[in-house]
Order: C-alpha cells, then sequence, then structure tokens
C-alpha cells in the first residue's frame, strides 16, 4: 500500500471569512424576507420603524 501524503488544500477563502459572508448573507435575507411579508400587508420601508416594531410587540405581549 502507497502512504498518503497530507497535502495542504489551500482554500480561497477562510473558515472566519466564510463564517462572517454566511452571517451577512443571512442578516440581508431576513431583512429582505420582513420587508416582503410585510409589503403584502402595508409599506415594506415601514419595517424599519420603531414603532412598528412597538405595535408587533405589544400585540404579541398581551
Amino acid at each position: 500500500m502507497k502512504k498518503q501524503s497530507k497535502m495542504l488544500v489551500h482554500r480561497r477563502f477562510p473558515l472566519a471569512v466564510r463564517l462572517l459572508l454566511f452571517i451577512y448573507i443571512a442578516i440581508i435575507i431576513f431583512f429582505v424576507g420582513l420587508m416582503i411579508g410585510y409589503g403584502i400587508l402595508g409599506n415594506p420601508i415601514e419595517i424599519f420603524r420603531i414603532e412598528t416594531w412597538e405595535h408587533i410587540i405589544n400585540l404579541t405581549g398581551e
């Protein structure tokens, strides 16, 4: 049997960069999803207003 030499794999993006990129894309997709979902009910830009979140929290908290 031949010994397999350990080959170093050079990755284009290090693990930390891939994790940060994944988190960044996940946050963008989250907010785009919020805008699409809220856009069905009203103005999609209103999802970024603090009053909208206060209203949502008040509805779920009671």
